[in-house]
C-alpha cells in the first residue's frame, strides 16, 4: 500500500484539478448565459406608482492621506497575518517531512525546507493585496533572493562556528532551489490553471467539491477492498459488484459536496471570509494535497496528514483577523460606481481587475451586473444561487425591490479589511432607475468609454444622468482611439453643460495592454476621492 498510495492520491488530485477547468468554464458559460436572458427580458412587477427618491447616500469631503493611512494599515495586517499563517503551515510540513525514516536533521537544512515550503506566502499576498504583475515578479524574485542570502549567511556562520573545511554555500543554495523546484513546479502550475482570471471566481468552490468528492471516492474503493476481507461479506458485494457498490455510494457524497457548498456560502454570507480569501485559500489547499501525495510515499495512506498543514494555515489566519480585527478601520468607504460599455469582455476585465479589485481596500465598488464581468464578480452566494436555479430572485424587479437592494448594500469590511463588490442585477426596463439611484450613493464614478458611439444608447442614458446630478466632477473616463469623443462632449453639451466645462473632463486613455495605463486610472480615481466632493 506505501507503494500504490502516492500515485492514486496524485492520479485523482490531477483528476480534480484538471476536471476544474472544464467544469467551471461550462458553469461560467450557463450562468453568463442566465443573466443575459433575464436582463434582455422586462420585469413582470407592476409597480408604477412607487418612486424611487435620489437623495445623496454618498460621504464626503475626504482626506486623502487618511485614506492612505486606512490602507495601508489593512495591508501591512494582511500581510503579518498571512505571513505568520504560511510560517506556521510550511512549520507542520517540515516537521512531517523529517518524521520520514532515515533522513539526518540539522538546522540548515530544516530552515531551508521550510522556507521552501513557504513559497505560496507571495502568491497568497499577490492575490490579497491585488499587486500589479510587475511589482508581483519583484515580490517572487525577491523571496528567492532572501532565501538564498539567508542560506549563504547561515552555511557561513556554520562553517565559522564549528571549524570545519568543507565551506559551500553556492552549493548550498543550488540545492535549496533544486529543492523548493521539486516542491513547488506541479503545485504552481495547478495554482495558475485554478486561479486564471476566466474562471477564478468559481474555481475555488468547483475544485473543493471535486476535491471531496475524489478523495472520498478513493476512500470509498478502500472500505470496499476491507469489506472483501471479511468472509461474510464478500460473496454478497462480489454479487453486487465494485461499480455498482460505487455508484450507490457516490449519492451520499454528491451530497456531502453539496453541504460543503452551501455551508461555504453560509459562511460567506455572514461575513467569515471575503471572496479573495477564498481564492487564496484554495492555494492552500492545492499545496496540502499534492504534499500529502508525497508523504504518502514514506507513510502510505497516514500521509493524508499533509491536509493538517491547511488546517494550521487556516486557524492561525483566523485567529490572526480576529484578534487584529480592532485595528481595521471602522470608518465607512469611498463608494465607487463603474459604469462601462457592454460587449467588451476582455478588456473590461483587466480593468476592473488593475483598478476596482484595488479600489475595495479604499470601499465598496457598486455596478449594474453584466455577462461581460461575470468571471471577475461572481461570488459564492451567485453561484449558490444559480445551481439552485434561483439567479432571477436576485434581479431589480421594480422600485420597491430597488429600495430593497439598496438598504442591504454591504457597507463594511470583511474579515481581511477589504470592501465587497455588489452588483445589481436588472431587467432591461429596471436598470435606468437603478442607475440613478446608485449615481446618487456614490462618491467617485470610473465610465469606461472605449467602444463608445451613437448604438450605445445605454452610455447615453448614463451621461445624462451624470450631466443632471453634478456628478461630472466625480467621474473618470477611460477613452481609446475607438471612442467617439465629439459625440461624448457634444451629449454633455446637450445637457446644459458649459463647453469650458466639458473640456475639463477627467479623461485617461488606455490604448495598450500596459499595466501603467490602468495605473494612471487608479491614481486619478484616487485624486477624486481625496478632495471635498461637488454638490448634490
Amino acid at each position: 500500500m506505501t507503494g500504490v498510495a502516492p500515485g492514486v492520491l496524485f492520479l485523482y488530485l490531477l483528476d480534480a484539478v484538471l476536471l476544474t477547468i472544464p467544469v467551471s468554464l461550462v458553469l461560467i458559460w450557463l450562468y453568463r448565459r442566465t443573466v443575459e436572458r433575464a436582463m434582455q427580458t422586462a420585469s413582470s412587477v407592476s409597480d408604477s406608482t412607487a418612486t424611487i427618491q435620489v437623495t445623496s447616500g454618498a460621504h464626503g469631503p475626504w482626506n486623502l492621506s487618511e485614506l492612505i493611512h486606512r490602507e495601508q494599515l489593512v495591508r501591512l495586517r494582511l500581510v503579518l497575518v498571512y505571513m505568520v499563517a504560511g510560517a506556521s503551515a510550511a512549520s507542520f510540513w517540515t516537521w512531517l517531512y523529517f518524521q520520514s525514516p532515515g533522513l539526518e536533521f540539522s538546522g540548515l537544512r530544516a530552515f531551508a525546507v521550510w522556507y521552501a515550503l513557504c513559497w505560496p506566502v507571495p502568491a497568497t499576498l499577490i492575490t490579497l493585496l491585488a499587486i500589479p504583475w510587475r511589482r508581483s515578479v519583484w515580490l517572487v524574485g525577491a523571496y528567492f533572493v532572501a532565501g538564498s542570502l539567508a542560506i549563504v549567511v547561515w552555511s557561513g556562520a556554520s562553517h565559522l562556528l564549528s571549524g570545519q573545511p568543507g565551506f559551500r554555500p553556492i552549493a548550498n543554495v543550488e540545492s535549496f532551489l533544486s529543492f523548493l523546484a521539486i516542491e513547488a513546479c506541479l503545485p504552481a502550475f495547478l495554482i495558475l490553471v485554478a486561479s486564471n482570471r476566466r474562471i477564478r471566481g468559481v474555481s475555488p468552490l468547483v475544485l473543493a467539491a471535486l476535491l471531496v468528492f475524489t478523495f472520498s471516492s478513493v476512500a470509498l474503493r478502500e472500505i470496499f477492498v476491507t469489506l472483501l476481507d471479511m468472509k461474510g461479506l464478500r460473496n454478497l458485494l462480489l454479487s453486487i459488484g465494485p461499480n455498482w457498490w460505487f455508484m450507490f455510494a457516490t449519492v451520499p457524497v454528491g451530497y456531502l459536496c453539496w453541504r460543503l457548498l452551501a455551508l461555504l456560502n453560509a459562511r460567506y454570507r455572514d461575513k467569515s471570509f471575503s471572496d479573495v480569501q477564498v481564492v487564496g485559500d484554495s492555494f492552500w489547499v492545492i499545496v496540502a494535497f499534492v504534499l500529502s501525495a508525497g508523504y504518502a510515499a514514506d507513510f502510505g495512506w497516514k500521509g493524508i496528514a499533509g491536509l493538517g498543514g491547511f488546517v494550521v494555515y487556516r486557524v492561525m489566519v483566523q485567529l490572526g483577523l480576529s484578534t487584529s480585527s480592532r485595528r481595521t478601520p471602522r470608518e465607512p468607504g469611498v463608494r465607487l460606481l463603474v459604469l462601462r460599455v457592454f460587449g467588451f469582455r476582455r478588456r473590461s476585465e483587466k480593468l476592473f481587475e488593475s483598478v476596482a479589485q484595488r479600489w475595495r481596500f479604499r470601499g465598496v465598488v457598486a455596478m449594474i451586473a453584466g455577462t461581460d464581468l461575470a468571471a471577475c464578480t461572481i461570488n459564492p452566494h451567485d453561484m449558490l444561487a444559480f445551481l439552485a436555479d434561483d439567479l432571477r430572485s436576485s434581479f431589480v424587479q421594480g422600485p420597491h425591490d430597488l429600495t430593497k437592494h439598496l438598504e442591504l448594500m454591504d457597507g463594511s469590511r470583511d474579515p481581511d479589511g477589504r470592501f465587497r463588490v455588489t452588483e445589481f442585477f436588472c431587467h432591461e426596463n429596471t436598470w435606468s432607475d437603478t442607475l440613478t439611484a446608485l449615481l446618487a450613493r456614490s462618491d467617485a464614478i470610473l465610465m469606461d468609454l472605449r467602444g463608445f458611439s451613437e448604438k450605445h444608447s445605454g452610455c447615453i442614458f448614463e451621461l445624462n444622468q451624470l450631466a443632471a446630478q453634478q456628478r461630472l466632477d466625480d467621474t473618470v473616463f477611460v477613452v481609446d482611439a475607438s471612442t467617439d469623443v465629439k459625440l461624448l462632449e457634444s451629449t454633455l453639451c446637450r445637457t446644459g453643460q458649459e463647453k469650458a466645462d466639458v473640456k475639463r473632463l477627467r479623461m485617461e486613455k488606455v490604448d495598450s495592454e500596459a499595466s501603467s495605463e490602468r495605473e494612471r486610472v487608479y491614481r486619478s480615481l484616487c485624486l477624486i476621492s481625496g478632495t471635498p466632493l461637488t454638490s448634490r
